[in-house]
């Protein structure tokens, strides 16, 4: 396949269970686009049929077109090929957020240095956690509930410094009905919250602030964090807010935790100006040797 529709196919970037997404060439307003193909590869033993695969995928188109926010990824249109197979067409973003902050997991020896977990700045970080927010907050004003953030959603503007752009809409719970979607989780389990692993369907907007506390962790820490014993620990070295803003985002119960994605951009909002602050640079002058000193004025 050479074309979906009129886009020429330049790469294809991503399978799902359910879909594929390509970077492709809009030949009448030549700019690069991205394309999220239907592609369901349902299995007779699935927990979802392609019925209920279709209606997720247009679930997603349609709930991301709902949106004009600068934090949100836009959906420009919504087509059909010839064999039936929807597909939506998207901005093309130029990198994803593990472009910055590598893999999850280190255990991988194949790993290259760039796919290597690491830690941001502080002032990136924060930027990040922010724009994210901004983006899961105009989702709960809606009575919607993402149920899936984690970096691979978080897709950036340009690959130095980009806007975050919230994606992966796949999973959203809707405030009026659900999404296709059996009882148990399905997908990443790194970023989720204990109560939507146990029943999907019920979760509210907690459990997307779960989400955000280990991606707070996990980006100023470099890796996950160890919730077996319960809330994420972040180290002392950071500001006290942060490191309580992690322990009440992740606590297991979420009755506990901030009640929705404002309340959290809220507490970021509480970091010390001085923690986030440049450390400033003393300029010290330097005295050339041999240089000669100006004679004192002769009185006579």
């Amino acid at each position: 396949m050479e074309r979906i529709g009129k886009y020429v196919i330049h790469k294809a970037v991503v399978a799902s269970g359910y879909a594929r997404i390509f970077f492709c060439h809009d030949p009448d307003l030549q700019i690069p686009v991205a394309i999220k193909l239907f592609n369901p590869r349902a299995a007779d033993d699935g927990p979802m049929s392609v019925p209920q695969l279709l209606a997720r995928f247009q679930i997603e188109a349609r709930a991301l077109a709902s949106f004009d926010h600068p934090q949100i990824i836009a959906v420009k249109t919504m087509e059909t090929l010839p064999d039936g197979r929807p597909f939506f067409v998207m901005p093309y973003m130029a990198a994803a957020l593990p472009h910055e902050i590598g893999h999850d997991h280190p255990a991988s020896a194949d790993l290259s240095e760039s796919e290597r977990p690491r830690r941001l700045p502080l002032v990136r970080a924060l930027t990040v956690l922010r724009q994210s927010s901004a983006a899961l907050m105009a989702l709960h004003r809606r009575g919607m509930v993402h149920r899936s953030l984690q970096p691979s959603c978080l897709l950036l503007t340009a690959r130095e410094n980009g806007q975050v752009r919230l994606g992966g809409f796949s999973t959203v719970r809707l405030p009026e009905r659900n999404a296709p979607m059996p009882d148990r989780w399905i997908g990443n389990t790194d970023y989720c919250a204990p109560e939507q692993r146990d029943n999907a369907t019920s979760v509210g907007p907690q459990a997307d602030v779960f989400s955000l506390g280990v991606l707070l962790y996990r980006l100023l820490s470099g890796e996950l964090p160890d919730l077996s014993a319960g809330a994420a620990a972040l180290p002392g070295k950071h500001a006290a807010v942060l490191v309580d803003l992690a322990a009440q985002a992740t606590d297991p119960d979420p009755g506990k935790r901030p009640a929705h994605a404002g309340a959290f951009l809220q507490a970021l909002g509480q970091v010390p100006a001085e923690a986030v602050a440049k450390p400033k640079v003393s300029v010290v002058p330097i005295r050339r040797t041999g240089a000669h000193r100006p004679r004192a004025p002769n009185p006579g």
